[in-house]
């Protein structure tokens, strides 16, 4: 899930990149020094899609926990559980179905010469608690800012 971009930056990618859009999520980086802004670049590619955009947290705005209890719960929920950056650029549904867990990634954008906004929704599927713990565990370490095994 964790690879290096052409900078040698690392990256989170969900999704195989020969099979449909795939999600990249670069290492988030604060713009302030020690203000509790983070911006993490999110980028959705393929099938003709290239969609790029910054989104905006205040110190992750709990994403990798959100994460974690979807790996943690797997047999404890039910109902959809929805996580959203404190800007609103990023949300996050999950659901249950048949022993996986169903990822409904949208992302807002914003065209700043005409002001108009754009949005931008893809799903993952992810088989059961090994599978949401690898993701959970890549978050992690994604934030942490601490190198990880290529893989």
């Amino acid at each position: 899930m964790i690879i290096h971009d052409a900078r040698g930056g690392q990256v989170l990618r969900l999704g195989d990149p020969g099979q449909g859009i795939h999600l990249l999520f670069s290492a988030p980086e604060r713009p302030y020094g020690d203000d509790p802004a983070l911006d993490m670049p999110v980028q959705a590619k393929g099938f003709g899609v290239d969609v790029r955009e910054l989104i905006r947290t205040l110190d992750g705005d709990g994403l990798v926990e959100f994460v974690s209890s979807l790996a943690g719960e797997l047999s404890g929920w039910s109902e959809p559980r929805i996580w959203q950056s404190s800007e609103r650029q990023l949300k996050i549904s999950a659901q249950r179905s048949g022993g996986r867990i169903v990822l409904t990634w949208g992302v807002w954008g914003k065209l700043t010469e005409s002001g108009t906004s754009w949005y931008f929704e893809t799903v993952t599927s992810h088989r059961g608690e090994r599978e949401m713990g690898g993701l959970s565990e890549a978050f992690k370490v994604l934030f942490s800012g601490k190198p990880a095994e290529i893989g």
